[in-house]
């Protein structure tokens, strides 16, 4: 028998195949919480077979990981190639300021729902553990060659991604208010640094979070 449907599966390579679907379940993870998220409903949105999705994710859980991965990683790309192309030899304080930006602009391109996942993990499945390691291990190594001048202690590194997310939080809780941006990226990097001698702006002196 023909099929009748309206919108017939397209033919399409594998990785073309695993891309739409990709692209379909990252929408549907921004716009709904885990657990109300179905794979049918992945299926119908990436026109293709629910069989399919198991045949190239295997479960629910794991198709989350890799979308969460593929968000998270394109978000550390994007930190490398903004810190790259910073002027030659950069102090540790501007590359820390504009990493912290740059992840705040890419949260603040995101959904609430799924900025607050990526940086709590509230919900997340057991498959997606594996990838907020990995993720925070390369975060952590590029921490370590930008601070490895200021001699900060591997606690105080540890601590100022904690800090980092935490603020974000807060940050996109308000809305993402353009005009608290350089406040939250200097709190931040004042925790780990301590404030700069020159050039304190008044906002990082007096503002909400880096009030002395």
């Amino acid at each position: 028998m023909s099929r009748t449907d309206r919108h017939p599966r397209r033919r399409l390579d594998p990785a073309t195949r695993q891309s739409d679907i990709l692209t379909a379940a990252a929408e549907a993870f921004a716009s709904e919480p885990y657990e109300q998220v179905s794979m049918a409903e992945v299926a119908r949105q990436a026109q293709a077979s629910e069989a399919l999705l198991y045949r190239y994710f295997g479960s629910k859980p794991a198709l989350y990981a890799e979308v969460l991965r593929t968000s998270l990683q394109a978000i550390e790309n994007r930190r490398r190639a903004a810190v790259a192309a910073l002027a030659p030899k950069p102090s540790a304080r501007g590359q820390l300021t504009t990493a912290v930006e740059v992840y705040l602009d890419a949260l603040a391109e995101r959904t609430p729902a799924w900025a607050t996942a990526i940086l709590t993990g509230s919900n997340d499945p057991a498959e997606a553990l594996p990838v907020r390691a990995e993720i925070r291990d390369q975060r952590l190594a590029a921490l370590r060659a930008i601070a490895a001048p200021q001699s900060v202690s591997e606690y105080a590194l540890q601590g100022f991604l904690g800090f980092v997310d935490a603020a974000c939080r807060v940050w996109i809780e308000r809305g993402c208010p353009e005009a608290d941006r350089a406040e939250v990226a200097g709190a931040a990097v004042n925790a780990l640094l301590g404030p700069a001698d020159e050039g304190r702006s008044e906002a990082s002196r007096h503002g909400k979070f880096g009030r002395r």
